[in-house]
């Protein structure tokens, strides 16, 4: 069998047996698996399924993505990889007009994969921070790959020669307290790029068996898969740029993940993670149920709710404002013409209501035939009431399933999205938030529900923010 000379390319390598730092060298190894040593070992094809010999082929770790492991294919275009740590790799290889790429998922046993070389092509699009500020600076790059490129002072990118097919993109952020490191899954053909997403980071896996289960990720058998691979592809526009979401940290206002409740002098409190305001107290006796992220509140009726009577005037004075909540209506109230809060800062009909918003299930009122969900909205004053001409609404509600619900006010209107998807937007009268003294409530109606993750902003976030969090599954992090 041929002799194979793999060399690590860069001057430096971790020896983790000793612990310390020792120059490499090139090492000669056998073709096949060796006793001692795991490897990684493949056939590189062309598009008719022809070995190809001589060709370099490249692995390089996903995350640790400074250095090269290389080996030129035998006459069956054969090559192999010895390898010490786990994880992600990339494999790659170009040989003319063709290239190729791969990912494997390598966790400690021998490997067997066949590679294929296809036509390639150059690429190029652009990265937006918002719809109007490009990236600049940036890293782009499709993982384990020497395809990485960094934006220019107008957001833009180029990829050489690289493979025509389906693949991640990643887009490492310049200003990670403010946006998020993401992909997109990215299709190149015909020296044309599109790409969809983003979608969180730990979710490659899932996503590009979805999204391109041709793609040739391959994994061991014998890892465990994570909850993540249930995740629900949503129908989103292909565009030719890539934009990065808002950390779901950046600008945060309250966060009440509802995964614990403690005891308090009148009932259980969930606390504000953000600490902006006192948290929610609970009556009567709600419990804790499984969630979307760890627990969930279930409220059982109007005779479980909870209320956060001081936020602090949270929203005084606020020209924007983002509510978003993993919602599942249990059991719909039984009338036939209701408005049933699920969160809201409002009052219930006192004299001097100073309402400012609600999220709501309705029926029977602003022309709904169906149960739907409402988002209405008030400046919190006791002239303007949380009225019809200043509400949005979803599709009709399924029970018992799992809803993220953002909606989304910019000052002039107001949009409400649906698992991702933008479902109803109206222009507002509401240009501004006053002072309120209302509490934010949860509940209180004649209806069983589970709340899961709620948060407030002060700022109005995208649809591509919108649909990251949908996918990231769990709120801030």
């Amino acid at each position: 069998m041929n002799k194979k000379s793999i060399c690590v390319l860069v001057s430096w390598c971790v020896v983790a047996a000793i612990g310390f730092f020792a120059a490499c060298t090139p090492e000669d190894t056998a073709g096949g698996f060796g006793e001692e040593t795991n490897a990684l070992a493949g056939v590189l094809v062309n598009e008719k399924g022809e070995p190809q010999a001589n060709v370099r082929v490249f692995a390089r770790h996903t995350k640790a993505n400074i250095s090269d492991l290389v080996d030129t294919t035998d006459s069956d275009g054969r090559f192999e990889f010895s390898l010490v740590r786990q994880g992600s790799y990339g494999l790659s290889a170009t040989k003319g007009k063709a290239a190729m790429y791969k990912r494997v998922n390598y966790y400690g046993q021998n490997m067997e994969v066949t590679a294929r070389l296809v036509a390639s092509t150059d690429v190029s699009g652009k990265v937006y921070l918002r719809d109007d500020t490009v990236a600049t600076d940036m890293v782009v790059y499709i993982p384990g790959s020497p395809w990485e490129a960094k934006t220019s002072d107008k957001g833009k990118f180029s990829f050489k020669k690289v493979p025509e097919g389906v693949f991640p993109v990643y887009t490492k952020s310049p200003d990670p307290a403010r946006f998020a490191d993401v992909f997109y899954v990215g299709t190149f053909k015909d020296g044309k790029a599109a790409f969809n997403g983003p979608y969180p980071l730990d979710l490659i896996d899932a996503i590009m068996e979805k999204a391109a289960p041709d793609s040739g990720i391959v994994a061991s058998d014998t890892v465990e898969k994570d909850d993540s691979s249930d995740v629900q592809l949503v129908s989103s526009e292909t565009t030719k740029d890539m934009q990065l979401p808002l950390s779901p940290e950046y600008a945060t206002l309250c966060w009440w993940p509802l995964d614990y409740l403690s005891d308090g002098f009148d009932g259980k409190i969930s606390s504000d993670a953000r600490g902006r305001t006192e948290g929610v107290l609970f009556y009567g006796n709600p419990q804790l149920t499984d969630g979307v992220s760890r627990n969930a509140i279930e409220l059982n009726k109007h005779g479980q709710y909870g209320i956060v009577e001081n936020d602090r005037n949270a929203l005084d004075d606020a020209t924007e404002l983002t509510l978003e909540a993993w919602v599942n209506v249990t059991e719909l109230p039984e009338s036939s013409v209701h408005r049933a809060n699920i969160v809201g800062k409002l009052g219930f009909g006192s004299k001097g209501d100073q309402d400012v918003f609600s999220l709501s299930v309705v029926r029977g009122e602003c022309g709904v035939k169906k149960p739907k969900l409402a988002f209405f909205i008030a400046e919190g004053s006791e002239e303007d009431s949380l009225g019809c001409e200043n509400a949005v609404f979803s599709e009709n509600i399924k029970t018992d399933e799992w809803m993220y619900v953002a909606v989304v006010w910019n000052g002039s209107s107001l949009s409400m999205y649906v698992d991702g998807q933008l479902v109803d937007t109206v222009k507002t009268s509401v240009k501004k938030i006053k002072s309120s003294a209302e509490p934010i409530i949860f509940g209180k109606q004649d209806m069983k529900i589970k709340l899961d993750d709620v948060r407030l902003s002060k700022n109005a976030i995208n649809a591509v923010d919108v649909l990251y969090r949908y996918y990231l599954k769990g709120g801030a992090l």
